[in-house]
């Protein structure tokens, strides 16, 4: 005969609450606190034009790829608003946050020398992070 073990009914409450514990405390934490991201001045600096975008090139470098699979209120709660916005054929769009100076900021783009860097990053129709590049133009 085959035995049949059960828990008692303490020990259903307490795997529940346990469960229920782990569940919170996993689903409050978010999937950006672990980049290495000053966020705060990258938000500062709208379309690049303080220049304060610049020192934060390695970074930016260095999570790019960290980036894929996040959700688009992730990257709008660690970059910000997008500079600018392009929205594509089945509902995809692309963030664009310019690294250099951009072409909102004064002098003119064509007056300002050097090369010009912008953060693209592609989401899916479900708001997916698909892909994230730097463009050096």
């Amino acid at each position: 005969m085959m035995k049949v073990y059960t828990f008692g009914k303490q020990k259903k409450i307490k795997f529940c609450l346990c469960f229920i514990f782990c569940l919170l405390f996993f689903s409050c934490s978010s999937k950006t606190d672990h980049l290495n991201f000053d966020s705060d001045t990258w938000k500062a600096d709208l379309n690049g034009c303080k220049g304060q975008r610049l020192s934060l090139r390695s970074q930016v470098a260095d999570i790019r790829l960290q980036l894929v699979g996040l959700k688009e209120g992730d990257v709008r709660k660690l970059f910000g608003k997008p500079d600018t916005e392009e929205l594509m054929e089945r509902s995809q769009k692309i963030y664009i946050y310019f690294i250099t100076p951009g072409p909102k900021c004064s002098p003119t783009p064509a007056t300002q020398p050097g090369k010009k860097e912008a953060l693209a990053i592609r989401l899916d129709a479900l708001g997916n992070v698909r892909e994230a590049n730097v463009f050096v133009e």
